[in-house]
Order: C-alpha cells, then sequence, then structure tokens
C-alpha cells in the first residue's frame, strides 16, 4: 500500500507551517517504510532533509562534510529501520541517529587533524574558576580523560544538551527543536549536566 497524494500535499503543507516535526506523522510515515515503501522514503526525506541539513551544516561547519553525513542519516534509517522498537519513537530514533552520525564524522575530521579530544577543555563552561580545587594540579591530558568519563556519566539527554550548547554553539531553542522538547526541559538538562559534571571532576581530586 503507498500513500495517498492527498497526505503527501498535507505534509507539505505541515512542513511550511511548523517549525517543529510532526511526530505522529513520522510514526505513520514509518510504517510505510518497514513495509520498504519508496514513496513513503522519498517523502519522509522530503519532509525531514532540510531541518536535518542545517543540524548537520551548524553541527559540522562544513558544508561537503555536513552533505556527506545528510545522505548517511537516511542510508542508516532505511536500513536499520527494522531495530526501530516502535513507530511512534521515530522521532527521537531519527535524532538520535543524526546526532551519532553527525559526532563519527567529526570525530574522523579531528583525528585527520590530529586533535587529541572531541570536546571543549574549557573549565569556564562549568561556571567553575579555573583556580578551583577541582582543576588544581591537573595536566591537560589528565583533565580530558576526567572530562570524558565524567561526560560518560551524564543521562543522553543531559549529554547531549551539554554538547549542542557549549561544544556545537546551539541556541537553546535551537536544541529545543531538534530534542523535540520544550525549552524549559533544555534550561533543567543544561543545569543538571552542569552541576553533575562540576561533582564529578570534584570527586577525581578526592
Amino acid at each position: 500500500m503507498v500513500l495517498t497524494e492527498f497526505y503527501f500535499r498535507m505534509s507539505r503543507g505541515l512542513t511550511m507551517i511548523h517549525k517543529s516535526f510532526d511526530a505522529k506523522y513520522l510514526a505513520y510515515l514509518a510504517r510505510f517504510i518497514r513495509k520498504r515503501d519508496k514513496e513513503a522514503f522519498v517523502e519522509l526525506y522530503n519532509y525531514t532533509h532540510k531541518k536535518i541539513d542545517q543540524y548537520a551544516l551548524q553541527f559540522l561547519k562544513d558544508p561537503h562534510l555536513a552533505q556527506d553525513a545528510v545522505q548517511e542519516i537516511y542510508i542508516l534509517i532505511y536500513k536499520n529501520i527494522d531495530s526501530l522498537k516502535e513507530d511512534s519513537l521515530f522521532l527521537s530514533w531519527m535524532n538520535q541517529i543524526t546526532y551519532h552520525v553527525c559526532c563519527d564524522f567529526l570525530r574522523k575530521v579531528r583525528s585527520q587533524s590530529y586533535e587529541q579530544t572531541d570536546f571543549s577543555s574549557d573549565p569556564k563552561v562549568l561556571n567553575i574558576p579555573s583556580d578551583d580545587d577541582c582543576f588544581r594540579d591537573i595536566s591537560d591530558r589528565d583533565f580530558l580523560e576526567h572530562y570524558r568519563e565524567a561526560l560518560d556519566s551524564l543521562s543522553y539527554q543531559e549529554r547531549q544538551t551539554f554538547l549542542l550548547r557549549y561544544d556545537h554553539d546551539f541556541k537553546l531553542e535551537e536544541i529545543a527543536d531538534f530534542l523535540n522538547c520544550s525549552l524549559s526541559s533544555v534550561k533543567r538538562y543544561l543545569k543538571s549536566s552542569k552541576r553533575h559534571l562540576a561533582e564529578r571532576l570534584r570527586s577525581f581530586q578526592n
């Protein structure tokens, strides 16, 4: 069964009217993509690619790299759709694929540039003075190792919010739009991530 032309036209209207994706409509498309309906997959691309393009470009800061990442994102969506447990979770699942693909591309680029870390090591990110006890006598290499461990201890929402805000300069509204959550939730994730990171980094000194 293929999607009706009417529903396609309606979805294009939603794309122009709504800033955020319609999760129910994406779940509807997911049902057909599972059946390898090519029209449904084309509609998914038409409905989502502008926002995914924008996200990848802002994340990677390189239009050619962003284009390659977007292509990889849609390939993974099509190939791995059967791993999605519920169609209603498609939006969150697509966002996670997008985020991880962009991280992988960025990691490869930085590796080729002989960079040592994927993340910023600036203690000001945590609103902790650089002469604070938790940073005393920590070499850059040691700090980055502890920083990675601390990041890994965060919840998915906290880690993603923190990195999008401080490592990739996303605005709070853009993070809320991408994560499909409220602005107040983004602020809450950001506050808790900074608190947990500060606590973990201080604990390494004890």
